[in-house]
């Protein structure tokens, strides 16, 4: 008796231009996250190239000391009674100083947790798109409701212009070890980092 045999097609390739749904199941995000991305610029549009390059980034495990994570989206004008930010979010058109007043203030925290871990990375829906370089809290403020939030002194160590294009990272540290650390976290996914605020704390495990 001959064999029996069926024809088993294999998946189609990717479409050169995703949809924001196919984008956001590749990245294992919700279509509200994804948007964070590209309103931001960090993901300059839904290339699959570009979706594959964020695929690959590697997530961020911490094996020593506690790593404080800031969440942020896509730039926007404050809404807090009494922020002296002209702008907050992250985007990739802003300039360093908007970019650095944006991200070191004003934050509900553990701002010694902050201070002693001595960067801050930014994140815009669980990519690293900056790293801040914390010298110290600089201000400590009672916002309404008496929410006591925090400012640092800090300034960037590095910065992601897209997070598809590599050579658009600039290392801006002139410190070894802060070098070392902020090369190894622009691009990274730090998906884990989950808190009830901006504000997450990655932990050795």
């Amino acid at each position: 008796m001959l064999p029996k045999i069926e024809h088993v097609h294999p998946e189609a390739a990717p479409a050169s231009t995703l949809s924001r749904s196919e984008a956001a199941s590749m990245l294992g995000v919700s279509v509200n996250t994804l948007a964070k991305l590209l309103d931001s610029g960090f993901l300059p549009g839904l290339n699959a190239s570009w979706v594959t390059a964020l695929l690959e980034a590697p997530e961020v495990k911490v094996t020593e000391g506690v790593l404080p994570v800031l969440r942020t989206g896509s730039p926007a004008v404050p809404s807090l009674e009494g922020d002296t930010r002209e702008v907050i979010g992250a985007g990739a058109d802003m300039d360093d100083a908007q970019f650095l007043e944006a991200s070191r203030q004003w934050w509900r925290c553990d701002a010694d947790v902050i201070v002693l871990s001595g960067v801050l990375p930014v994140a815009v829906a669980g990519w690293v798109v900056g790293v801040l370089t914390i010298h110290g809290t600089q201000e400590t403020r009672r916002f309404a409701r008496g929410e006591v939030r925090h400012a640092f002194a800090a300034e960037i160590a590095g910065r992601v212009g897209t997070l598809v294009d590599k050579q658009s990272y600039e290392l801006v540290t002139k410190d070894p070890a802060v070098a070392d650390l902020t090369v190894s976290l622009l691009g990274a996914r730090v998906q884990n980092a989950v808190s009830g605020g901006p504000i997450a704390y990655l932990a050795a495990s």
